[in-house]
């Protein structure tokens, strides 16, 4: 005889059907909002201005323009799982999130209501509902406009506050964020399936992560089709929020492109992470001009599936493994944690088409010094010479070292981010959305 289902099991499905029942579709435009009705005809004028009135399954679609959030605090703070779309025409008729109708979320840096979080975080930690789908596609989150920069030239940023001119620190806590923890009060009822897809992230200076996901028990988490670009610390992160040891979060990280990850001298300037407690499939992506290391497995990741992608310019080394590093070419040989299936990665040079001025700026840098025990690390196309060649800058004559003194990061326009990863490299990383 079959046991009846439980009481709990039956609360829980009728909670999942329910939000589903009662969804709704949310407008946001910069252009014509206002009030907070949120519909096609009365768009509301900011994200930020309509969060608390989130349910479960909502959709949020935003028009192009740039929105600052409420009270120009620069973040936006979403405490329910919903789908989050830009990139609209201001009628909401087509879209084209990277070319003509562009979603950036930015900042004012003198704001009153400044706030370090991040431009845009899903923060489920405290939320006890049944799990949906979460979906962010086709953002643009420049941290340009809440940073602080030494002068209007925007080419070195500042970290500490000054007081006497009410500028506020530079943001600190990441990009775009997205943390779950249990699927229902109990952890019973359907599992996570989240997506973060063709959103750029750039400028940005943190302690955590410019891109990070961290799912729970039996998440789904794909990563496709983003940019990261100009950012300290780690481009993209695979964490978990999970302690078990079966049925680990899942990440599926494929054609994204990361770039031009700077040391803010705290020993992190990677383009890809992990959290040991994940099981992530690494494949067809571009990681390119790292400080330190292109992949850090510095917490023993295990079976790491790591295949078909584009190294290059690496300073330090092209994958770390705890404490060991290793070039792209013995990766496959010698990495302890890496999945037997894992093949095919390269090092290639390639040409980044960024303006000029850009390439002049990033190339004219200063890097911190590291210690003399990693002097004899090396990695494939990591010389400065090298990297000139990739921005398209001239060759300098002689013997040329990697300067010395504090790291300040330049700004990277929008346009110059969306040249340098609206294109595949040898058939990797990032492209721009065709009808998205």
């Amino acid at each position: 005889m079959k046991k009846p289902p439980s009481l709990i099991f039956v609360f829980m499905a009728v909670l999942l059907f329910a939000s589903d029942v009662w969804a709704r579709d949310w407008y946001v435009s910069a252009e014509r909002g206002r009030g907070k009705k949120g519909t096609k005809e009365k768009p509301a004028k900011d994200l930020g201005n309509i969060l608390k009135k989130l349910k479960p399954g909502d959709t949020v679609r935003i028009a192009e323009g740039v929105y600052l959030g409420r009270g120009k605090n620069g973040s936006n703070t979403v405490t329910v799982p919903v789908s989050i779309i830009g990139g609209y025409a201001d009628d909401f008729s087509k879209r084209d999130p990277w070319g003509a109708h562009r979603t950036i979320f930015s900042g004012y840096n003198q704001s009153k209501n400044y706030t370090p979080d991040p431009s845009l975080f899903v923060d489920l930690s405290k939320y006890s509902g049944p799990a949906s789908a979460i979906v962010v596609d086709g953002l643009i989150i420049d941290h340009s406009g809440r940073n602080r920069y030494r002068s209007k030239k925007q080419l070195d940023l500042l970290l500490p506050a000054n007081p006497k001119t009410g500028e506020n620190p530079s943001p600190s806590l990441g990009g775009l964020v997205v943390r779950v923890s249990k699927s229902g009060k109990f952890d019973r009822g359907p599992r996570w399936d989240i997506t973060v897809t063709n959103n750029i992230v750039m400028n940005t200076h943190q302690n955590q992560a410019a891109l990070s996901v961290s799912g729970y028990k039996g998440s789904t988490v794909h990563i496709r089709n983003n940019l990261v670009i100009q950012h300290s610390g780690t481009g993209i992160y695979c964490g978990s929020k999970y302690a078990g040891r079966d049925d680990l979060p899942a990440f599926k990280v494929t054609h994204n492109t990361v770039l031009f990850a700077w040391d803010s001298g705290m020993s992190q300037a990677f383009n890809i992470g992990f959290d040991r407690s994940v099981l992530a499939q690494v494949t067809n992506n571009v990681f390119g001009f790292a400080d330190l290391y292109a992949v850090w497995n510095g917490r023993n990741t295990p079976d790491l599936l790591f295949s078909n992608n584009l190294i290059t310019g690496a300073r330090k080394g092209d994958y770390l493994e705890f404490n060991t590093v290793m070039n792209v070419e013995d990766m496959v040989d010698e990495a302890d944690n890496l999945h037997e299936d894992s093949d095919e990665n390269v090092t290639e040079l390639i040409k980044i088409p960024v303006s000029t001025a850009f390439a002049t700026a990033y190339g004219s840098r200063v890097v911190v010094d590291r210690a003399k025990a990693e002097a004899d690390i090396k990695a494939s196309n990591s010389g400065a010479n090298v990297l000139r060649g990739m921005l398209g800058l001239p060759l300098r004559a002689g013997a040329v070292d990697w300067p010395k003194g504090n790291i300040n990061i330049n700004r990277i326009s929008v346009d110059d981010a969306v040249a340098a990863g609206g294109k595949m490299y040898m058939g990797r990383g990032s492209q721009r959305p065709t009808n998205p």
